[in-house]
């Protein structure tokens, strides 16, 4: 499961939550790959936000809960379990890199995306709708 919430001066701007596309052989791999999209998707609205706005200059963070795939991410060696990680999704390197990424290690339970897509206790529900200022009705 791919899970997206992007937040802007303290709102949630865009978010989704999608079936991956592809058949991961392990947690690290899922994770490597959905936190490529979410890259993508983040570059997209800095390049929008910096268009409609002043340029930003500041790195976008991105959450990830999984330390293996922030590791994979910065870690430039050829590693022979990830030789079968299709290249496109390396991308995400070259971009933290250059400065426009930063990954940032969440623990699962702080994981405010979840919301969109587990069956969380209600205080964790509120909690994490007050962060993406979500309206509970």
């Amino acid at each position: 499961m791919r899970i997206n919430a992007f937040v802007i001066d303290g709102g949630a701007v865009s978010w989704s939550s999608k079936k991956q596309d592809i058949m991961s052989l392990s947690t690290t791999e899922s994770e490597y790959v959905a936190t490529a999209h979410s890259v993508r998707e983040a570059l997209w609205m800095k390049n929008f936000v910096s268009q409609l706005f002043d340029s930003l200059t500041k790195p976008v963070d991105i959450f990830c809960d999984n330390q293996s795939a922030i590791a994979l991410a910065q870690d430039y060696q050829y590693h022979a379990r990830m030789k079968h990680i299709d290249i496109r999704y390396h991308f995400i390197r070259w971009v933290i890199e250059r400065g426009d990424i930063r990954l940032i290690f969440c623990p699962t339970a702080d994981m405010a995306a979840d919301i969109l897509t587990k069956a969380l206790p209600s205080p964790k529900v509120k909690h994490f709708g007050l962060f993406l200022s979500l309206r509970m009705a």
